[in-house]
């Protein structure tokens, strides 16, 4: 029998505020991606630099042990255990397959969306006693695929569930975590008591609700739930990714934690390297399954049913379409404003491969003396579910130039501009980077090549087999 009141406390890492992952992880993610694969010391040492700089301006060595101990943290914790960015075999770090996709195709919320589907209770990202004393409570659940699947029921029954009910009846209770109760039971016991008035819910303190915050969070952040007030609403124009969490809503966990001897030290050493290792899998037969669409990002409270999509293809080459596009209408409106005899100089370039910019435009406005003069763009796109701050410390943002596009940004200069186009829910926004080539020459910003091309000839070659 389900028992709501047998309530069991189940944590998980503690992160940042949701904006705070937002910013963290592009940061975190094209940091590793350079680095690895390479071995701890280096990886410690050149990742410790590298967020010392973002967050208080000086080298690791020079922070006080507490500033010491918060990059750590933001290392280990959150970049390699919270977002599983990266694992170690033996003496070398690596990759994992999903920091390495976010490289490639600036999802954020799909990345987000990999890590809910991999996300499990009990995991290898806490303390041993902390696994332990929930293997000895026979916890075996997955929250974020019940989570949607009580919300698809609700959504059905014209029923909208709300954090309190989803904190008390799913994500606290016992009886849920052990996975010995389905989602409609649960589902029928809310409205039931609902119809006779018995309201119940955690005690508000961070305490009680702090581990239920964080899983949630984690869930908005990959544009399945939309947070409106105290209600959860599933973004029905992520049917595709949502159905994959539903169907596997009953299967056994996917990391089989039980089979392991946590009572020896190379069973419990294997059990952490072997979860590190899964976590930060691609465990789809199709990442493009994950994709976010610029429509659902977008989902407005009035879109109640999921829509055809717009396009379909390899989603990096959806978004890079987009945002030219959404660039390119905007360049016409500030040029066609300011004089529409210039409207024509406007033109997308985008598909003429290895010019070094999407758009060619005009100053138009912002050079009045000299309204003609040349823009050349080249855009630059990503997703994410929040809306990155100048005004946040955290935020640091990172690109891929082309070679092509450095030379151009090389010779134009002060005519070159990156226009970084951010999707986000609520809005769009571009910002933009003009004269890339000086600013690097003056330390403004970062420009580091990252690729090598090697030419070699028969009098290069040792052997053939």
């Amino acid at each position: 029998m389900y028992d709501p009141e047998n309530q069991y406390r189940c944590t998980i890492i503690r992160g940042k505020a949701q904006k705070d992952l937002d910013n963290l992880l592009p940061s975190y993610s094209n940091f590793i991606n350079k680095m690895c694969p390479t071995d701890k010391e280096s990886f410690n040492d050149i990742f410790n630099d590298y967020l010392s700089e973002i967050f208080y301006d000086t080298k690791y060595e020079d922070l006080s042990s507490n500033n010491q101990k918060t990059i750590r943290n933001h290392i280990t914790e959150i970049a390699g255990k919270l977002f599983g960015l990266y694992y170690s075999e033996g003496d070398l770090i690596l990759e994992s397959e999903s920091c390495s996709k976010l490289v490639e195709d600036n999802d954020q919320p799909a990345f987000f969306k990999n890590l809910c589907l991999n996300f499990q209770f009990p995991n290898g990202t806490q303390k041993i006693q902390t696994i332990q004393e929930r293997i000895d409570n026979q916890i075996k659940f997955k929250p974020f695929h019940f989570i949607l699947a009580i919300l698809k029921l609700a959504k059905v029954k014209k029923v909208v569930l709300n954090k309190d009910e989803i904190s008390y009846y799913v994500l606290n209770s016992k009886d849920v975590l052990q996975g010995e109760v389905s989602p409609n039971e649960v589902l029928e016991t809310i409205i039931s008591r609902r119809e006779k008035g018995d309201i119940r819910k955690l005690e508000v303190s961070s305490y009680n609700t702090q581990h239920i915050r964080e899983q949630l969070n984690l869930l908005e952040l990959s544009n399945l739930i939309r947070i409106q007030g105290n209600d959860l609403i599933l973004n029905s124009l992520e049917h595709i990714a949502i159905e994959l969490f539903i169907k596997k809503v009953d299967s056994p966990l996917a990391f089989d934690i039980y089979s392991y001897n946590l009572s020896t030290k190379e069973e419990k050493d294997k059990m952490y390297e072997d979860w590190s290792e899964y976590f930060g899998k691609v465990n789809v037969s199709d990442y493009n399954l994950l994709s976010t669409s610029i429509e659902a990002l977008q989902q407005k409270e009035e879109d109640l049913e999921p829509k055809k999509d717009k396009k379909k293809g390899i989603d990096h080459t959806i978004l890079g379409d987009e945002g030219e596009e959404y660039v390119f209408n905007i360049e016409k409106e500030r040029v066609s404003a300011f004089n529409p005899r210039f409207t024509n100089k406007v033109i997308m370039l985008g598909k003429q491969r290895g010019i070094g910019y999407d758009i060619s435009s005009v100053e138009a406005n912002e050079n009045i003396q000299d309204p003609e003069f040349a823009r050349f763009i080249e855009v630059k796109s990503t997703k994410r579910t929040t809306v990155p701050s100048l005004d946040d410390k955290s935020w640091v943002d990172t690109i891929n130039l082309t070679r092509k596009e450095w030379v151009a940004a090389k010779q134009y200069k002060t005519a070159y501009n990156i226009y970084r186009v951010y999707f986000t829910p609520n809005e769009t926004i571009i910002r933009k980077i003009n004269n890339p080539f000086d600013k690097s020459e003056k330390g403004i910003i970062s420009v580091l090549p990252t690729m090598y091309r090697m030419d070699f000839f028969s009098k290069s070659i040792d052997k053939q087999y």
